[in-house]
């Protein structure tokens, strides 16, 4: 029995996770710094040094409810709320994503190569500086502990990690419509062009470790730190282009340059006094418009859109009713304030105390 399948559950499961976060994010609209901030958050914790050390020891399969007890709290560990019927259908599509993924592994190679996929995903979702550091050697701490490793012995350990995952069976949408998974919840093989063909060699290939046989200018996936990966598992499986066979160049698509615009942007924003400081607010995030598919979830579905269509119309009412009494106050305070030169200085200081405090109080009644 192997004993490293925590790294490879706790970081495929954490890789779906914050493919899950950032496409709900996007679906519901919320704000850009906020998503940026609650996907830098989730990685951070994600990547704590103190977890990894926790799960890259050694240790006997780690049951799922175990791993689920860690990843809540790293889910939690932002500004956003989910409830417990969220995190449930979170974890859902965390594990079966990651089943999925495993199963449908050719060889012990492509195992490692779907989680530095999930790695590389982090990094281009993450913009916080620290967190790419985190990224970085986590990523020296995959390659380090399974390039060590024979073939036979990280076979073992999908194995292993498959045996962890073998009682879960749900239907999720995503694979469903992407004709990777059957109604009764089992997968389909589907022609790729990556292919280990391990099976077919175990005997000779058993006893190889697998940095032997990392090869530049072979067909099989890069180990490097910006390499290129080859197989399509462990990447962004809700993303428009998902399943295309067509690759970008390494050196493109890797590029330490394009990964940091993000960063570079919020940077100048920072300098340019162009970025609004608000108060850091909690805001939950709806995880039940897409995925798991369920023939009782129709009705709840119509029953949900109906509330939140109610919901609207409450927060459109009450937000043009604030915005009256904001440009109410605002000509209140327009009224009394002397725009004579000589008391500009001295007037401009109290006028901003008055908008500051006027705001802070419709803030409130908003909320």
């Amino acid at each position: 029995m192997s004993m490293y399948t925590t790294p490879i559950l706790y970081l495929n499961m954490g890789g779906e996770m914050l493919y899950v976060l950032q496409q709900r994010l996007n679906a519901q609209g919320i704000d850009f710094n906020k998503s940026i901030q609650v996907l830098d958050d989730v990685t951070a914790a994600l990547l704590n040094p103190k977890i990894l050390t926790t799960v890259f020891k050694p240790s006997e399969p780690t049951s799922v409810s175990c791993i689920r007890s860690t990843l809540e709290c790293v889910a939690l560990s932002s500004i956003m709320r989910l409830d417990k019927a969220s995190m449930d259908k979170l974890f859902d599509l965390m594990i079966m994503l990651t089943k999925y993924q495993l199963t449908m592994s050719t060889g012990p190679r492509e195992v490692i190569l779907l989680i530095l996929n999930h790695i590389d995903a982090m990094r281009e979702i993450a913009v916080d500086k620290n967190a790419h550091e985190c990224i970085n050697l986590v990523h020296h701490m995959v390659v380090n502990l399974y390039g060590n490793m024979t073939m036979g012995q990280v076979w073992q350990t999908r194995k292993d990690c498959l045996k962890v995952l073998d009682d879960y069976h749900v239907r999720v949408s995503v694979l469903l419509r992407l004709g990777l998974q059957n109604n009764d919840a089992t997968f389909n093989r589907t022609s790729v062009q990556y292919n280990e063909n391990y099976i077919k060699y175990q005997d000779m290939l058993e006893g190889v470790k697998l940095n032997d046989t990392d090869c530049e200018n072979c067909a099989i996936g890069s180990f490097a730190l910006f390499g290129n990966r080859d197989t399509i598992l462990g990447k962004n499986v809700y993303s428009p282009s998902y399943g295309q066979t067509q690759y970008i160049a390494k050196n493109e698509q890797h590029s330490p340059k394009n990964l940091g615009i993000r960063r570079e942007l919020k940077m100048l924003e920072a300098q340019l006094g162009v970025k609004e400081e608000e108060p850091v607010k909690t805001f939950h995030l709806n995880l039940f418009t897409e995925d798991i598919s369920s023939d009782d979830n129709t009705e709840n579905t119509d029953n949900m859109q109906s509330e939140h269509t109610d919901k609207v119309s409450s927060l459109v009412t009450e937000e043009l009713k604030s915005n009256k009494e904001y440009k109410n106050t605002l000509e209140n305070i327009y009224a009394d304030f002397d725009v004579s030169e000589q008391q500009t200085s001295i007037n401009l200081l109290e006028l901003l105390d008055k908008i500051e405090s006027s705001s802070s109080i419709l803030t409130t009644t908003v909320t």
